[in-house]
């Protein structure tokens, strides 16, 4: 059986996001966006999913379950506290495929990567071309953050859920990481002054 939600929130720069979520056999296996410039409706995921699969929606906030806590850290990615995710996925490709995924979770927060990059981190330094192709046939985008790679020029390249989406999260983790650091500056300020009115 294949159960599903969605997660509806703001990025740090206010655009709208909702994301849909799904799960199979105690996995993550299919993700969407919704957003600005790029409608995905509910309809369309459940057609995606494939409604002849026996497609339930989840109870969402029972406190319980892989959905649950999938819809939570959607919900603090999009807040700023979650800087990457923690879930069990279910893959579906060949195993170049699933190689380029998993190359893809290792693109840190706030970062980006370009094509070339994730073909030298596969061992396959002359695949950009298929690197892009994985890009686009992910199926777990945000949790497996294919909007991380550009190109090599700095372009942002292509992007299933549209350039636009493919900008507001970008700029969205760099204003986070922003903040963290200027947060942890005015701490660090703060420390400093204790320590001297300590001395005094």
């Amino acid at each position: 059986m294949i159960f599903w939600t969605s997660v509806e929130g703001r990025l740090a720069g206010g655009e709208r996001l909702r994301v849909y979520l799904a799960a199979r056999e105690g996995r993550i296996w299919r993700t969407a966006m919704d957003a600005e410039g790029h409608p995905c409706t509910q309809d369309e995921f459940l057609w995606h999913l494939g409604a002849d699969r026996g497609v339930t929606r989840w109870p969402a906030g029972t406190g319980s379950g892989l959905l649950d806590a999938a819809a939570a850290q959607v919900e603090d990615y999009m807040l700023g506290f979650q800087l990457e995710f923690d879930l069990p996925l279910e893959f579906e490709g060949t195993p170049f495929q699933v190689d380029v995924w998993k190359a893809l979770r290792r693109v840190p927060f706030g970062s980006s990567s370009t094509y070339g990059e994730i073909a030298e981190a596969v061992g396959r330094p002359a695949a950009m071309r298929a690197v892009g192709q994985a890009n686009g046939r992910n199926h777990l985008c945000l949790i497996v953050p294919c909007h991380r790679v550009v190109t090599a020029g700095g372009k942002l390249g292509g992007f299933s859920g549209g350039i636009s989406l493919k900008k507001a999260l970008l700029a969205h983790e760099t204003a986070i990481l922003a903040r963290r650091r200027e947060r942890l500056e005015q701490e660090e300020g703060n420390q400093a002054l204790l320590k001297l009115s300590l001395r005094t």
